[in-house]
């Protein structure tokens, strides 16, 4: 929930002359969480993540400059929803392992750390290719992040 909310700030802080629209969004996105937290659904979760960035899109409306600082967002976007999907997959009843606990701790961790070495990576790579321009960037962005995705898709099966 609190990763999920330093991206909202962010996008808040960072919303110019649509500080409205994104702060209604950011806020939305943080009940809908709160809500399929509370409630265990598990539905919520990229939905609440899809509309923080869609916030932060917003917020950067108009900007020509590549943000260094939607790499950190997204980490903290990846980071909410491992969290929040980990909170609602945990049954009180069950006892967990420490070392289970602590190894996909780990995990997520390593999962993170990553992911802001390929976001960062990436926002090179759009920075470099922004004057090739917007769609060609973004649909580079958004193949290798699913390639990515893929990967860590096929480690965890």
């Amino acid at each position: 929930m609190a990763a999920l909310a330093v991206a909202g700030i962010d996008a808040i802080v960072h919303g110019g002359d649509l500080i409205g629209p994104v702060t209604v969004i950011a806020a939305l996105a943080a009940v809908l969480l709160l809500v399929g937290l509370v409630r265990r659904r598990t539905l919520a979760i990229p939905w609440s993540v899809l509309l923080t960035a869609a916030a932060y899109m917003i917020g950067r409306e108009g900007s020509p400059v590549v943000d260094g600082g939607a790499a950190i967002v997204g980490v903290l976007l990846l980071l909410s929803a491992e969290l929040a999907s980990w909170s609602i997959e945990n049954d009180a009843r069950i006892e967990p392992e420490p070392r289970l606990v602590g190894w996909r701790a780990g995990v997520i961790g390593v999962l993170v750390a990553c992911a802001l070495v390929v976001n960062f990576l990436l926002l090179g790579a759009a920075a470099v290719s922004a004057s090739t321009g917007l769609v060609v960037a973004a649909a580079g962005v958004v193949a290798a992040v699913a390639a990515v995705a893929i990967v860590l898709r096929l480690l965890r099966a």
